[in-house]
Protein backbone atom coordinates (compact mmCIF):
# COMPACT_ATOMS: atom_id res chain seq x y z
CA UNK A 1 0.00 0.00 0.00
CA UNK A 2 0.93 3.36 -1.38
CA UNK A 3 3.33 5.10 2.39
CA UNK A 4 2.95 8.77 1.04
CA UNK A 5 -0.80 9.76 0.91
CA UNK A 6 0.33 13.11 -0.64
CA UNK A 7 1.75 11.75 -3.37
CA UNK A 8 -1.32 10.14 -4.38
CA UNK A 9 -3.70 13.05 -3.68
CA UNK A 10 -2.02 14.43 -5.90
CA UNK A 11 -2.58 12.01 -8.88
CA UNK A 12 -5.99 12.10 -7.65
CA UNK A 13 -6.58 15.67 -7.95
CA UNK A 14 -4.32 15.31 -11.38
CA UNK A 15 -6.83 13.12 -12.42
CA UNK A 16 -9.96 14.94 -11.63
CA UNK A 17 -8.48 17.79 -13.89
CA UNK A 18 -8.12 16.24 -17.00
CA UNK A 19 -11.38 14.19 -16.60
CA UNK A 20 -12.97 17.89 -16.17
CA UNK A 21 -10.90 19.22 -19.57
CA UNK A 22 -12.21 16.86 -21.16
CA UNK A 23 -15.89 16.89 -20.26
CA UNK A 24 -15.58 20.97 -20.76
CA UNK A 25 -14.12 20.09 -24.57
CA UNK A 26 -16.53 17.39 -25.14
CA UNK A 27 -19.29 19.50 -25.04
CA UNK A 28 -17.76 22.89 -26.18
CA UNK A 29 -17.52 21.01 -29.55
CA UNK A 30 -20.38 19.38 -29.30
CA UNK A 31 -18.66 15.75 -29.46
CA UNK A 32 -21.06 14.16 -27.74
CA UNK A 33 -24.01 16.35 -27.54
CA UNK A 34 -26.61 14.38 -26.20
CA UNK A 35 -24.43 13.84 -23.18
CA UNK A 36 -23.14 17.67 -22.75
CA UNK A 37 -24.40 21.08 -23.40
CA UNK A 38 -21.96 24.08 -24.45
CA UNK A 39 -21.05 24.43 -20.79
CA UNK A 40 -20.13 20.27 -20.34
CA UNK A 41 -23.35 20.41 -18.25
CA UNK A 42 -24.69 16.52 -18.20
CA UNK A 43 -27.98 16.52 -19.82
CA UNK A 44 -29.00 13.07 -18.96
CA UNK A 45 -26.74 12.10 -15.83
CA UNK A 46 -27.08 15.59 -13.94
CA UNK A 47 -30.23 17.23 -15.33
CA UNK A 48 -30.48 19.50 -12.48
CA UNK A 49 -27.09 20.51 -13.39
CA UNK A 50 -28.63 23.26 -16.15
CA UNK A 51 -30.49 24.90 -13.89
CA UNK A 52 -27.60 25.39 -11.33
CA UNK A 53 -25.38 26.83 -13.83
CA UNK A 54 -28.46 28.78 -15.15
CA UNK A 55 -28.58 30.34 -11.51
CA UNK A 56 -25.18 30.40 -10.82
CA UNK A 57 -24.71 32.52 -13.98
CA UNK A 58 -27.97 34.49 -13.05
CA UNK A 59 -25.70 35.72 -9.77
CA UNK A 60 -22.31 36.58 -10.92
CA UNK A 61 -24.15 39.02 -13.96
CA UNK A 62 -25.38 40.68 -10.87
CA UNK A 63 -22.84 40.75 -9.06
CA UNK A 64 -20.39 42.27 -11.51
CA UNK A 65 -23.64 44.60 -12.81
CA UNK A 66 -25.10 45.45 -9.80
CA UNK A 67 -23.09 44.59 -6.39
CA UNK A 68 -23.22 42.61 -3.62
CA UNK A 69 -26.59 44.16 -2.13
CA UNK A 70 -28.22 42.74 -5.05
CA UNK A 71 -26.51 39.50 -5.36
CA UNK A 72 -27.54 39.09 -2.00
CA UNK A 73 -30.64 39.57 -2.65
CA UNK A 74 -31.39 36.66 -4.82
CA UNK A 75 -32.99 33.54 -3.60
CA UNK A 76 -30.50 31.03 -4.21
CA UNK A 77 -28.57 27.43 -2.98
CA UNK A 78 -25.44 27.96 -1.45
CA UNK A 79 -23.21 26.07 -3.88
CA UNK A 80 -24.58 28.65 -6.32
CA UNK A 81 -23.06 31.10 -4.81
CA UNK A 82 -19.84 30.10 -4.28
CA UNK A 83 -20.10 28.92 -7.51
CA UNK A 84 -21.10 32.63 -9.00
CA UNK A 85 -18.10 33.61 -7.30
CA UNK A 86 -15.84 31.99 -9.75
CA UNK A 87 -17.94 32.99 -12.75
CA UNK A 88 -17.45 36.33 -11.54
CA UNK A 89 -13.84 36.11 -11.46
CA UNK A 90 -12.25 33.72 -13.49
CA UNK A 91 -15.30 33.25 -15.67
CA UNK A 92 -14.88 36.41 -17.48
CA UNK A 93 -11.93 34.37 -19.20
CA UNK A 94 -12.99 31.08 -19.18
CA UNK A 95 -16.92 31.27 -19.45
CA UNK A 96 -19.87 30.24 -17.07
CA UNK A 97 -18.99 26.32 -17.12
CA UNK A 98 -17.69 23.09 -16.06
CA UNK A 99 -13.86 24.13 -16.30
CA UNK A 100 -14.11 27.52 -14.46
CA UNK A 101 -15.80 25.56 -11.41
CA UNK A 102 -13.52 23.11 -11.40
CA UNK A 103 -11.56 24.93 -8.40
CA UNK A 104 -14.90 24.03 -6.17
CA UNK A 105 -15.21 20.83 -7.62
CA UNK A 106 -11.63 19.66 -7.21
CA UNK A 107 -11.62 20.77 -3.88
CA UNK A 108 -14.72 18.98 -3.07
CA UNK A 109 -13.71 16.21 -4.66
CA UNK A 110 -10.09 15.92 -2.67
CA UNK A 111 -11.75 16.72 0.79
CA UNK A 112 -14.04 13.38 -0.07
CA UNK A 113 -10.73 11.46 -0.22
CA UNK A 114 -9.29 12.99 2.51
CA UNK A 115 -11.92 12.30 4.73
CA UNK A 116 -12.57 8.63 3.55
CA UNK A 117 -8.76 8.39 4.55
CA UNK A 118 -9.37 9.75 7.86
CA UNK A 119 -11.97 7.80 8.52
CA UNK A 120 -10.96 4.44 7.56
CA UNK A 121 -7.56 5.42 9.68
CA UNK A 122 -9.15 6.66 12.98
CA UNK A 123 -11.82 3.28 12.90
CA UNK A 124 -9.15 0.50 11.16
CA UNK A 125 -5.67 1.69 10.37
CA UNK A 126 -4.30 3.66 7.70
CA UNK A 127 -3.51 0.52 5.21
CA UNK A 128 -7.88 0.47 4.85
CA UNK A 129 -8.07 4.03 4.90
CA UNK A 130 -5.63 4.74 1.33
CA UNK A 131 -7.19 1.39 -0.24
CA UNK A 132 -10.60 2.98 0.72
CA UNK A 133 -9.33 6.78 -0.78
CA UNK A 134 -8.25 4.79 -4.05
CA UNK A 135 -11.99 3.21 -4.78
CA UNK A 136 -13.47 5.72 -4.18
CA UNK A 137 -11.04 8.14 -6.53
CA UNK A 138 -11.39 6.06 -9.55
CA UNK A 139 -15.45 5.34 -8.88
CA UNK A 140 -16.41 6.25 -12.66
CA UNK A 141 -19.79 7.71 -11.31
CA UNK A 142 -19.01 9.35 -8.18
CA UNK A 143 -15.90 11.21 -10.34
CA UNK A 144 -17.82 11.92 -13.50
CA UNK A 145 -20.84 13.27 -11.54
CA UNK A 146 -18.29 15.79 -8.86
CA UNK A 147 -17.13 17.43 -12.40
CA UNK A 148 -20.59 18.80 -12.77
CA UNK A 149 -22.12 22.18 -10.99
CA UNK A 150 -24.19 20.26 -8.18
CA UNK A 151 -24.35 20.24 -4.55
CA UNK A 152 -23.64 16.17 -4.41
CA UNK A 153 -19.93 16.98 -4.29
CA UNK A 154 -20.23 19.30 -1.37
CA UNK A 155 -22.93 17.96 0.81
CA UNK A 156 -21.17 14.47 0.46
CA UNK A 157 -17.98 16.23 2.00
CA UNK A 158 -19.81 17.75 4.97
CA UNK A 159 -21.50 14.69 5.66
CA UNK A 160 -18.17 12.60 5.71
CA UNK A 161 -16.55 15.76 7.70
CA UNK A 162 -19.32 15.65 10.33
CA UNK A 163 -19.33 11.80 10.34
CA UNK A 164 -15.23 12.05 10.94
CA UNK A 165 -15.64 14.63 13.80
CA UNK A 166 -18.47 12.55 15.34
CA UNK A 167 -15.70 9.52 15.57
CA UNK A 168 -13.23 11.24 17.00
CA UNK A 169 -15.27 12.12 19.61
CA UNK A 170 -16.38 8.65 20.19
CA UNK A 171 -13.17 7.04 19.87
CA UNK A 172 -10.90 9.54 21.22
CA UNK A 173 -10.52 11.40 25.00
CA UNK A 174 -10.24 14.86 23.98
CA UNK A 175 -8.89 17.48 26.01
CA UNK A 176 -11.09 20.49 26.49
CA UNK A 177 -9.76 23.05 23.99
CA UNK A 178 -9.61 19.50 21.15
CA UNK A 179 -13.10 18.84 22.28
CA UNK A 180 -14.71 22.37 21.95
CA UNK A 181 -12.86 22.80 18.39
CA UNK A 182 -14.25 19.24 17.28
CA UNK A 183 -17.32 20.57 18.63
CA UNK A 184 -17.47 23.55 16.72
CA UNK A 185 -16.38 22.16 13.64
CA UNK A 186 -19.53 19.47 13.80
CA UNK A 187 -21.77 22.15 14.41
CA UNK A 188 -20.87 24.20 11.37
CA UNK A 189 -20.73 21.26 9.22
CA UNK A 190 -24.08 20.27 10.12
CA UNK A 191 -24.95 23.76 9.76
CA UNK A 192 -23.64 23.74 6.01
CA UNK A 193 -25.15 20.39 5.39
CA UNK A 194 -28.72 21.58 6.30
CA UNK A 195 -28.43 24.41 3.89
CA UNK A 196 -27.49 22.45 1.01
CA UNK A 197 -29.56 19.07 1.55
CA UNK A 198 -32.37 19.49 4.14
CA UNK A 199 -34.11 16.54 2.52
CA UNK A 200 -31.56 14.60 3.88
CA UNK A 201 -31.68 16.63 7.49
CA UNK A 202 -32.76 13.09 9.19
CA UNK A 203 -29.40 11.44 8.50
CA UNK A 204 -27.48 13.97 10.47
CA UNK A 205 -30.12 13.53 12.84
CA UNK A 206 -29.54 9.53 13.41
CA UNK A 207 -25.79 10.07 13.11
CA UNK A 208 -25.34 12.86 16.15
CA UNK A 209 -28.20 10.61 18.42
CA UNK A 210 -26.13 7.38 17.30
CA UNK A 211 -23.32 9.41 19.17
CA UNK A 212 -24.75 10.36 22.10
CA UNK A 213 -26.45 6.68 22.54
CA UNK A 214 -22.53 5.02 21.71
CA UNK A 215 -20.68 7.72 23.75
CA UNK A 216 -22.73 7.11 27.60
CA UNK A 217 -22.08 3.83 26.68
CA UNK A 218 -18.34 3.96 26.40
CA UNK A 219 -18.57 6.38 29.89
CA UNK A 220 -20.46 3.53 31.49
CA UNK A 221 -18.23 0.87 30.48
CA UNK A 222 -14.97 2.39 31.44
CA UNK A 223 -16.75 4.47 34.49
CA UNK A 224 -14.53 7.32 33.80
CA UNK A 225 -16.53 10.76 32.44
CA UNK A 226 -15.68 12.28 28.71
CA UNK A 227 -16.92 15.93 29.93
CA UNK A 228 -15.01 17.42 26.81
CA UNK A 229 -16.47 14.46 24.39
CA UNK A 230 -20.14 14.95 25.69
CA UNK A 231 -19.85 18.32 25.61
CA UNK A 232 -18.99 18.26 22.32
CA UNK A 233 -21.09 16.77 20.90
CA UNK A 234 -24.38 17.82 23.34
CA UNK A 235 -23.30 21.28 21.83
CA UNK A 236 -23.61 19.63 18.08
CA UNK A 237 -26.80 18.42 19.08
CA UNK A 238 -28.37 21.92 20.39
CA UNK A 239 -27.10 22.84 16.91
CA UNK A 240 -28.54 20.50 14.90
CA UNK A 241 -32.33 20.96 16.90
CA UNK A 242 -32.10 25.22 16.53
CA UNK A 243 -30.02 26.11 13.19
CA UNK A 244 -32.97 24.07 10.48
CA UNK A 245 -36.00 26.38 12.21
CA UNK A 246 -33.44 29.45 11.62
CA UNK A 247 -31.84 29.17 8.17
CA UNK A 248 -33.57 28.21 5.37
CA UNK A 249 -32.19 25.13 2.83
CA UNK A 250 -32.39 27.08 0.01
CA UNK A 251 -33.58 25.20 -3.23
CA UNK A 252 -34.01 26.48 -6.83
CA UNK A 253 -36.55 29.27 -7.23
CA UNK A 254 -39.65 27.79 -7.50
CA UNK A 255 -38.99 24.72 -5.12
CA UNK A 256 -40.61 24.75 -1.71
CA UNK A 257 -37.62 24.38 0.86
CA UNK A 258 -37.62 21.71 3.35
CA UNK A 259 -38.48 21.70 6.98
CA UNK A 260 -37.61 19.30 9.63
CA UNK A 261 -40.22 17.99 12.51
CA UNK A 262 -37.16 17.67 14.66
CA UNK A 263 -36.55 21.28 14.93
CA UNK A 264 -36.79 23.67 17.58
CA UNK A 265 -39.45 26.72 16.47
CA UNK A 266 -38.59 30.15 17.67
CA UNK A 267 -40.44 31.26 20.25
CA UNK A 268 -42.32 33.95 18.43
CA UNK A 269 -43.30 30.99 15.62
CA UNK A 270 -46.65 29.09 16.15
CA UNK A 271 -45.91 25.64 17.70
CA UNK A 272 -47.44 22.73 15.42
CA UNK A 273 -49.96 20.70 17.37
CA UNK A 274 -49.57 17.68 15.84
CA UNK A 275 -46.60 15.24 17.06
CA UNK A 276 -43.57 14.61 16.10
CA UNK A 277 -44.22 11.14 14.40
CA UNK A 278 -47.40 12.17 12.84
CA UNK A 279 -45.45 14.80 11.37
CA UNK A 280 -42.24 12.26 10.37
CA UNK A 281 -45.01 10.29 8.61
CA UNK A 282 -46.48 12.68 6.53
CA UNK A 283 -43.30 14.05 5.38
CA UNK A 284 -42.50 10.39 4.34
CA UNK A 285 -45.41 10.51 2.33
CA UNK A 286 -44.76 13.72 0.59
CA UNK A 287 -41.26 12.98 -0.38
CA UNK A 288 -42.35 9.77 -1.91
CA UNK A 289 -45.22 11.54 -3.48
CA UNK A 290 -42.88 14.68 -4.69
CA UNK A 291 -40.26 11.56 -6.43
CA UNK A 292 -43.51 10.11 -8.07
CA UNK A 293 -43.64 13.33 -10.34
CA UNK A 294 -40.22 12.95 -11.97
CA UNK A 295 -41.33 12.79 -15.71
CA UNK A 296 -38.48 9.34 -16.12
CA UNK A 297 -41.28 7.37 -15.35
CA UNK A 298 -39.32 4.33 -16.80
CA UNK A 299 -36.97 4.54 -14.45
CA UNK A 300 -39.22 4.39 -11.39
CA UNK A 301 -39.63 1.65 -8.79
CA UNK A 302 -42.33 1.04 -6.89
CA UNK A 303 -43.78 4.11 -8.23
CA UNK A 304 -47.37 3.83 -7.55
CA UNK A 305 -47.12 2.58 -3.69
CA UNK A 306 -48.12 6.13 -1.57
CA UNK A 307 -47.44 5.48 2.47
CA UNK A 308 -50.59 6.94 4.34
CA UNK A 309 -50.24 5.37 7.31
CA UNK A 310 -47.84 3.10 9.98
CA UNK A 311 -49.09 0.33 8.50
CA UNK A 312 -48.13 1.26 5.18
CA UNK A 313 -44.51 1.96 6.44
CA UNK A 314 -44.05 -1.03 7.99
CA UNK A 315 -45.39 -3.14 5.54
CA UNK A 316 -43.47 -1.48 2.67
CA UNK A 317 -40.00 -1.36 4.63
CA UNK A 318 -38.76 -4.87 3.63
CA UNK A 319 -38.97 -4.35 0.18
CA UNK A 320 -37.61 -0.29 0.90
CA UNK A 321 -34.47 -2.12 2.21
CA UNK A 322 -34.10 -4.40 -1.08
CA UNK A 323 -34.85 -1.24 -3.12
CA UNK A 324 -32.39 1.09 -0.96
CA UNK A 325 -29.46 -1.28 -1.00
CA UNK A 326 -29.74 -3.79 -4.56
CA UNK A 327 -31.68 -1.11 -6.74
CA UNK A 328 -31.27 -0.80 -9.86
CA UNK A 329 -31.99 -4.35 -10.22
CA UNK A 330 -30.31 -6.71 -13.04
CA UNK A 331 -33.50 -6.68 -15.12
CA UNK A 332 -32.71 -2.58 -15.53
CA UNK A 333 -28.97 -2.98 -16.05
CA UNK A 334 -29.52 -3.49 -20.52
CA UNK A 335 -32.32 -1.52 -20.63
CA UNK A 336 -32.08 1.66 -22.40
CA UNK A 337 -33.67 4.48 -19.53
CA UNK A 338 -33.24 8.14 -19.48
CA UNK A 339 -29.58 7.40 -18.89
CA UNK A 340 -28.93 5.80 -21.93
CA UNK A 341 -28.04 2.02 -22.42
CA UNK A 342 -24.41 3.36 -21.81
CA UNK A 343 -25.94 4.51 -18.54
CA UNK A 344 -27.54 1.87 -17.21
CA UNK A 345 -24.70 -0.13 -17.75
CA UNK A 346 -22.23 1.56 -16.04
CA UNK A 347 -24.69 2.01 -12.78
CA UNK A 348 -25.26 -2.17 -13.12
CA UNK A 349 -21.76 -2.69 -13.28
CA UNK A 350 -20.81 -0.23 -10.02
CA UNK A 351 -24.28 -1.68 -8.63
CA UNK A 352 -23.07 -5.58 -9.45
CA UNK A 353 -19.99 -4.27 -7.81
CA UNK A 354 -21.54 -3.32 -4.58
CA UNK A 355 -23.01 -6.78 -4.59
CA UNK A 356 -19.66 -8.18 -3.28
CA UNK A 357 -18.77 -5.59 -1.31
CA UNK A 358 -21.82 -6.16 0.49
CA UNK A 359 -20.50 -9.78 1.43
CA UNK A 360 -17.30 -8.03 2.50
CA UNK A 361 -19.30 -5.09 4.75
CA UNK A 362 -20.62 -8.31 6.50
CA UNK A 363 -17.70 -10.12 7.47
CA UNK A 364 -16.37 -6.61 8.73
CA UNK A 365 -19.29 -5.94 11.36
CA UNK A 366 -18.59 -10.07 12.49
CA UNK A 367 -15.06 -9.32 13.02
CA UNK A 368 -15.49 -5.95 14.35
CA UNK A 369 -18.29 -6.48 16.35
CA UNK A 370 -17.00 -5.07 19.90
CA UNK A 371 -16.29 -1.31 18.39
CA UNK A 372 -18.83 0.99 18.59
CA UNK A 373 -16.89 3.36 16.64
CA UNK A 374 -17.69 0.87 13.47
CA UNK A 375 -21.67 0.37 14.20
CA UNK A 376 -21.83 4.34 13.92
CA UNK A 377 -20.25 3.81 10.59
CA UNK A 378 -22.13 1.26 9.86
CA UNK A 379 -25.65 2.08 11.28
CA UNK A 380 -25.61 5.62 9.25
CA UNK A 381 -25.16 3.75 6.03
CA UNK A 382 -27.93 1.16 6.65
CA UNK A 383 -30.68 3.48 8.12
CA UNK A 384 -30.01 5.62 5.52
CA UNK A 385 -30.09 3.52 2.50
CA UNK A 386 -33.26 2.16 3.50
CA UNK A 387 -35.12 5.27 4.40
CA UNK A 388 -33.58 6.40 0.89
CA UNK A 389 -35.68 3.09 -0.43
CA UNK A 390 -38.78 4.15 1.59
CA UNK A 391 -38.62 7.12 -0.29
CA UNK A 392 -36.90 7.75 -3.40
CA UNK A 393 -38.42 6.27 -6.37
CA UNK A 394 -36.33 7.22 -9.29
CA UNK A 395 -33.63 5.15 -10.03
CA UNK A 396 -31.68 7.65 -11.42
CA UNK A 397 -31.86 10.19 -8.03
CA UNK A 398 -31.31 6.96 -5.51
CA UNK A 399 -28.15 6.58 -7.42
CA UNK A 400 -26.83 9.80 -7.01
CA UNK A 401 -28.48 10.20 -3.41
CA UNK A 402 -26.34 6.79 -2.29
CA UNK A 403 -22.72 7.96 -2.73
CA UNK A 404 -22.57 8.88 0.79
CA UNK A 405 -23.61 5.70 2.00
CA UNK A 406 -22.24 3.58 -0.61
CA UNK A 407 -18.89 5.46 0.80
CA UNK A 408 -19.15 4.23 4.25
CA UNK A 409 -19.95 0.73 3.41
CA UNK A 410 -16.90 1.05 1.20
CA UNK A 411 -14.52 1.83 3.71
CA UNK A 412 -15.89 -1.14 5.90
CA UNK A 413 -15.28 -3.36 3.05
CA UNK A 414 -11.67 -2.37 2.09
CA UNK A 415 -10.73 -3.25 5.55
CA UNK A 416 -11.62 -6.66 4.76
CA UNK A 417 -10.16 -5.76 1.30
CA UNK A 418 -6.56 -5.23 3.12
CA UNK A 419 -6.89 -8.08 5.61
CA UNK A 420 -7.45 -10.43 3.54
CA UNK A 421 -4.57 -9.07 1.05
CA UNK A 422 -1.93 -9.17 3.94
CA UNK A 423 -3.30 -12.39 4.93
CA UNK A 424 -2.57 -14.42 1.55
CA UNK A 425 1.03 -12.08 1.33
CA UNK A 426 2.22 -13.50 4.56
CA UNK A 427 1.23 -17.05 3.52
CA UNK A 428 2.68 -16.90 0.09
CA UNK A 429 6.40 -15.23 1.68
CA UNK A 430 5.94 -17.84 4.40
CA UNK A 431 6.11 -20.61 1.16
CA UNK A 432 8.43 -19.10 -0.61
CA UNK A 433 10.58 -19.12 2.59
CA UNK A 434 9.71 -22.94 3.25
CA UNK A 435 11.05 -23.42 -0.14
CA UNK A 436 13.96 -22.17 0.03
CA UNK A 437 14.73 -23.78 3.27
CA UNK A 438 14.03 -27.25 1.98
CA UNK A 439 16.19 -26.06 -1.35
CA UNK A 440 19.09 -25.07 1.16
CA UNK A 441 18.40 -28.51 3.06
CA UNK A 442 18.16 -30.43 -0.22
CA UNK A 443 21.67 -28.86 -1.41
CA UNK A 444 23.58 -29.53 1.95
CA UNK A 445 22.42 -32.79 1.71
CA UNK A 446 24.04 -33.20 -2.05
CA UNK A 447 27.08 -31.39 -0.79
CA UNK A 448 27.61 -34.20 1.93
CA UNK A 449 26.89 -36.82 0.38
CA UNK A 450 29.00 -35.75 -2.63
CA UNK A 451 32.01 -35.42 0.63
CA UNK A 452 31.28 -39.24 1.54
CA UNK A 453 31.59 -40.42 -1.99
CA UNK A 454 34.82 -38.58 -2.58
CA UNK A 455 36.49 -39.84 0.88
CA UNK A 456 35.28 -43.57 -0.01
CA UNK A 457 36.78 -43.28 -3.48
Amino acid sequence: MPSNPLRWLILAGAIHITLTLAVFLAGHFQLLPSVFDAHGTGLTFAIDATSYQALSSELANELQTKGLSAWLAIKAPLHCRLYSLLFATIGRVLGHNVLTAEPLNLFYYLGVLCCVYFLGREIFNARTGMLAAIIVAVWPSFVLHSTQLIRDSFAILCLLALLLALTLLLRRQLSWRAGLATGAAGAALATMFWMLRGNMWSVVVLAVGLTIVLLLWRIVRADKVLGANLVAVVFIAIVMLVAPSRLESTGLPGVKPPVTPLAIPPVRQLRSTEGIFTRMLRQVGQRRAGFSMYGARESDIAGDVRLHTTGDVLRFLPRAAVIGFLAPFPRMWIERGSYGLAGRLLSGAETLVMYFLYLAVGVCVWRNRRRSEMWLLFLVATLGTIALGLVVVNAGALFRLRYVFWIMFIIMAAHVIDATIVHFTILRTSATKSLMSSSVVSNDAMNRHSEVSSFQT
